[in-house]
């Protein structure tokens, strides 16, 4: 994406970066986690695991689907521009943390019927590319780690340094 366009307006070149792809990731192991958990059959043991998972579930669905659409209008370059990645990190992380919690709750109750068991996969699944979603929103908010930190306190010799005057 145009890191120059500082508009709203619908940029669809946001699915094809990084944080879109994740983004679009992220909502099918969303939307195929709760349709597992919400298909399987409640037995009396079950019935908390599974409402744990679905607000889970349910809560990351539309939370990253409304970052997606504010992606998709180009929100995060106009609004808090230097708030937006650490914003993401920290919903990143927090999801993940529920992630991995809802997983270790649904797979106990795995064994009871085996879309439990298909559901605790797409939650670890969420969880792995919300941690990775995490990982970019951090390198995203350091700055791009493959260029040396400016010198603070020393003129940068690397830099182009002007021709001498001609007389």
């Amino acid at each position: 994406m145009d890191s120059t366009n500082h508009n709203i307006g619908c940029s669809l070149d946001y699915l094809r970066t990084i944080p879109g792809i994740l983004k679009i990731i992220e909502l099918l192991c969303d939307i195929l986690g709760t349709i597992l958990a919400g298909a399987a059959p409640v037995y009396d043991s079950t019935a908390g695991n599974r409402s744990f998972y679905l607000f889970v579930s349910i809560l990351a669905l539309i939370i990253t689907f409304v970052l997606l659409i504010l992606g998709l209008l180009n929100v995060h370059n106009v609004v808090l521009r230097g708030r937006w990645p650490i914003i993401e990190l920290c919903w990143c992380l927090f999801i993940c943390l529920f992630y991995f919690i809802a997983g270790i709750v649904i797979a106990v109750v795995g064994k009871y019927h085996g879309a439990y068991g298909a559901a605790a996969f797409f939650g670890f699944a969420a969880m792995i590319v919300y941690g990775a979603d995490a990982f970019f929103q951090f390198r995203t908010y350091r700055g791009d780690s493959s260029s040396p930190p400016p010198q603070q306190y020393a003129p940068d010799i690397s830099a182009p340094q002007r021709p001498p005057p001609t007389y």
